[in-house]
């Protein structure tokens, strides 16, 4: 078997908490593992956005060390070691999750 590495599941929850789909948490990532705060952070953006399985995706950038993406014009997420994206983040958005190599933008 190969697990899915521990040092990016924040990551992963922060690609399916954002995305369009219908996501699934793990009881043992939300309860065991100690990350029920940073997932309900997530949770509460994905509900309060409305982000659903038909939301709309535009991806802004996509390179080895930095995942971009816009969702229905009111989420951006980023994923990746990069740092210097603030050129890539449009006026009126605001950090509101971040992580080992995540952040969450929303629209303000």
């Amino acid at each position: 078997m190969w697990p899915f590495p521990s040092d990016k599941v924040m990551q992963g929850y922060a690609y399916i908490l954002t995305h369009p789909g219908t996501p699934c948490i793990f009881y043992d990532h939300f309860f065991d593992w100690g990350l029920k705060e940073e997932i309900d952070r997530l949770v509460s953006i994905r509900t309060r956005q409305g982000i659903h399985s038909e939301s709309k995706l535009q991806i802004i950038e996509a390179d080895a060390d930095l995942y971009l993406a816009e969702i229905d014009g009111k989420v951006i997420v980023k994923l990746g070691p990069r740092y210097d994206v603030g050129h890539l983040i449009p006026q009126g958005f605001k950090v509101v999750a971040h992580g080992n190599d995540y952040a969450v933008w929303e629209k303000i």
